[in-house]
């Protein structure tokens, strides 16, 4: 058997991310639907910038220029994309 920390699970990508990352309606309503069955088992379900492995800052609501998270240690930003439903 072979022990993972859970951080060490974050898959890397090839190059480098945009300082700004949109994300849809429907993948922040995935996660939120994640992040509510498993809290109810004790389970955090955190998102982290794959870049530096550091959970991410949330906003809640999301800020006038519409960041939904950000990474505090390289400061990217996940923003809602153009075709966002409230």
């Amino acid at each position: 058997m072979i022990e993972i920390p859970g951080v060490d699970t974050i898959q890397g990508l090839i190059g480098s991310p945009p300082k700004v990352i949109t994300v849809s309606y429907d993948m922040i309503k995935t996660g939120e639907l994640l992040k509510q069955v498993w809290n109810t088992k004790y389970i955090a379900f955190l998102p982290y910038c794959f870049v530096c492995k550091e959970p991410l800052v949330w906003h809640s609501p999301p800020d006038e220029d519409n960041v939904l998270f950000h990474c505090p240690k390289c400061k990217r930003e996940w923003v809602k994309d153009s075709n966002w439903k409230e």
